[in-house]
């Protein structure tokens, strides 16, 4: 009874739009259709309905960059899917349009993980370092001195580990690491890559930085 009732709390959070942040943390392959008797061909296609919004869930959640743009886009599409009807009124035909949706939203979802994937890489498999990379190309026209991005935070990356590494308390004392992270942006981004940063631009770069390595530090999930 407890189990079914969470069921149902669940399912009304998922129709009214509740939560939406945490939609792809739900067991959504869990939730109820409908109580009531349903025919063969409908359990068929709910569970193939499930077990596709399964596949997209778990490919969705190996995104390590939710703030990508491609990545909310695609959150926010699945969330209108699950406002169109509720649940409990869907039809096999809405049940097969759904399927047809999540396959979409699943097959651009594995594509964007292939691309961070790739980026990270670059980056020695540092999903922090990529999503940088993303934020910077983001928020300052570097698209054309991208190789020189690469180069400028590999650099940052070897510096900055290494600090940390031989100091284990350095994330412990933020206003500390805050400075010595600035130190390092100073160096890395304009004084050895030339990319001109203002000093304004470059606090808000290091804050960046260290809320990555913070974040890190402390086991929080990217949000």
């Amino acid at each position: 009874a407890e189990n079914r009732l969470a069921l149902i709390n669940q399912k009304i959070a998922i129709e009214d739009g509740h939560d939406n942040t945490n939609l792809l943390k739900a067991a959504l392959e869990d939730v109820i259709f409908a109580f009531r008797k349903v025919g063969e061909s409908e359990l068929r296609i709910a569970d193939e309905f499930r077990e596709t919004l399964r596949k997209t869930r778990e490919t969705m959640l190996g995104n390590f960059d939710p703030r990508d743009p491609a990545f909310v886009k695609l959150r926010e599409e699945l969330e209108r899917l699950f406002k169109k009807k509720k649940l409990s009124e869907m039809t096999q035909d809405d049940m097969q349009d759904n399927i047809r949706d999540l396959t979409d939203i699943q097959a651009k979802a594995r594509e964007l993980n292939r691309k961070n994937a790739l980026l990270a890489a670059k980056y020695a498999n540092d999903a922090k370092y990529a999503r940088l990379h993303k934020r910077l190309l983001e928020k300052y026209p570097l698209s054309d001195r991208e190789r020189k991005l690469f180069d400028a935070l590999n650099d940052f990356k070897a510096q900055a580990d290494e600090a940390i590494s031989q100091n284990s308390q350095l994330l412990k004392n933020e206003e500390f690491a805050e400075r010595e992270l600035l130190r390092l942006a100073i160096t890395q981004f304009n004084k050895t890559h030339h990319f001109g940063f203002d000093a304004a631009s470059l606090k808000d770069i290091n804050k960046t930085i260290l809320k990555e390595y913070l974040d890190e530090a402390s086991g929080k999930v990217p949000a």
